[in-house]
């Protein structure tokens, strides 16, 4: 018996109506739904289909999902409900495995076997994709390492780390000596393979002090205001000690705190400087020592710079009266704009603001009554407006004052009240000097004796002298 013709058309039915096998890879981030494709386009929606899922652990093919042509389905009594197959595709030929809550553990090699008009077999490899940060919480100063995790392990796909989506690292690890508030947020991990992307995130917490978050905080402020220096320790963070000191910009040298600074109680609250004064400016760091990993003590501390403004006044040399203000900060380098504001008060407090120009100085006339008020230097940055610098000027007739804040109104009070004293007691002293002049008393029969007795003391007085301008003309004279 001839058995070749026999061998080509068992291998045609083979190719046309024999098994189908196929290799997939489908990449999915852990907790997502994974979608495990498996499709026949040969069989006809009509004809009677089973399908079964299997995964394979080893040698073992163990039944993830089964449905028979009869439309019992099947599924593992001792697993959640997870993975299923919806029905309603089959109308399309589409008996894709769909796995919620994809876990790590769920990575794997997976099959599909259909039974319809022809009988077909699909193998998908399933990896799942896990970002882990070691330790998920840190404290500011500690060391992190992030690891992409594939299951199973694939070494032909490219890998690529982003930190609150910007690229961190371009290998599966990342690792960082030491962390900072910047380094915390979303930690995203990406593998690319075959011109697809897959995402894995997760998140990391940093403890330290959260406001500010670095080093770069400008705190803008003027002279005579009260300004609030931030320090805010991550809630539960409690350091074993707070300390707070100044040093200079220029020559890092240490410098004492202002007389006015308070620093409250507890690990969550800011220092405060009562009433600024020229020269407070600088660099204030706060500082505090908390245990870390393994007992090692750990120091988290934040420096700031306090930027001190000011209006400074200039006369003009020419004695016109012209006087020239200008806007001053002890640090103008993020200053792109100024502002000139003339501030008026009406009845019942009404306040008026009125812009001027947009200048750093500005001049006004000084001795004219119109330019008594309060002016206001305001300075902006990018993000806005940063702060105010006030001048008042006070005008009394012809004769004018003026302070740099308004903080120096009692002093002006109590020169006006010392200067209203003194003219009265002139005054009183004028009205006493003319009531003695006159002569002017109180009580009138008081006064009537006081002259009668006057008068005859006069008169005696007088005849007394006459008697002795007597005796001495005599010769012999005879006194008695």
């Amino acid at each position: 018996m001839n058995k070749k013709p026999f061998l080509i058309v068992l291998g045609l039915a083979l190719v046309f109506e024999g098994a189908q096998c196929q290799e997939h890879e489908v990449f999915v981030a852990q907790g997502s739904v994974a979608v495990l494709p498996c499709g026949d386009e040969t069989s006809a929606p009509s004809h009677p289909t089973a399908v079964y899922w299997s995964r394979i652990v080893g040698d073992v093919k163990k039944t993830v999902w089964r449905r028979e042509k009869s439309g019992l389905e099947f599924r593992p009594v001792r697993d959640p409900p997870r993975a299923n197959c919806p029905v309603p595709n089959f109308g399309k030929a589409d008996y894709s495995l769909h796995i919620a809550e994809t876990t790590f553990e769920d990575g794997g090699k997976y099959l599909c076997e259909v039974e319809g008009k022809t009988r077909m077999r699909k193998f998908i490899n399933l990896r799942v994709i896990k970002a882990s940060l070691s330790p998920a919480v840190v404290i500011e100063g500690s060391s992190l390492e992030a690891v992409c995790h594939i299951n199973p392990e694939m070494r032909s796909v490219k890998m690529n780390w982003k930190r609150n989506g910007i690229s961190a690292s371009i290998t599966s690890k990342a690792r960082i000596s030491r962390v900072s508030q910047k380094d915390a947020g979303t930690w995203t991990c990406q593998v690319e393979y075959n011109g697809k992307v897959v995402e894995a995130a997760t998140s990391l917490e940093v403890k330290g002090i959260v406001i500010p978050q670095d080093d770069s905080l400008l705190v803008y402020t003027d002279v005579g205001s009260s300004v609030s220096l931030p320090c805010v320790f991550t809630d539960g963070l409690i350091p074993n000690t707070i300390m707070w000191n100044r040093t200079s910009k220029t020559s890092n040298a240490r410098l004492p705190l202002s007389a006015s600074f308070n620093k409250s109680a507890g690990p969550s609250t800011s220092a405060t400087i009562q009433r600024v004064e020229d020269g407070d400016e600088g660099m204030y760091t706060c500082s505090g020592m908390m245990g870390g990993l393994n007992g090692k003590r750990i120091k988290v501390q934040r420096t700031m710079e306090l930027v001190v403004s000011r209006v400074l006044r200039s006369s003009s040399s020419s004695g016109n009266g012209l006087v020239k203000l200008t806007c001053h900060l002890s640090n103008s380098d993020q200053i792109t704009s100024y502002e000139w504001l003339r501030v008026t008060y009406g009845p019942n407090n009404t306040q008026t603001v009125t812009s001027v120009q947009n200048t750093t100085s500005i001049r006004i006339q000084e001795a004219t009554e119109k330019d008594a008020g309060e002016w206001v230097c305001r300075y902006y940055g990018k993000e806005g407006v940063l702060g105010n610098a006030t001048y008042e000027l006070y005008v009394m007739g012809a004769v004018k004052s003026e302070n740099v804040r308004s903080g120096n109104k009692p002093a002006m009070v109590m020169g006006l009240g010392f200067l209203f004293l003194v003219i009265f007691l002139i005054l009183f002293q004028m009205y006493r000097n003319y009531r003695r002049k006159r002569k002017i008393l109180l009580y009138p029969a008081m006064e009537t004796i006081v002259h009668q007795a006057a008068n005859e003391r006069e008169r005696r007085e007088r005849s007394r002298g006459k008697m002795v301008e007597a005796c001495v003309g005599e010769p012999k004279p005879v006194c008695v």
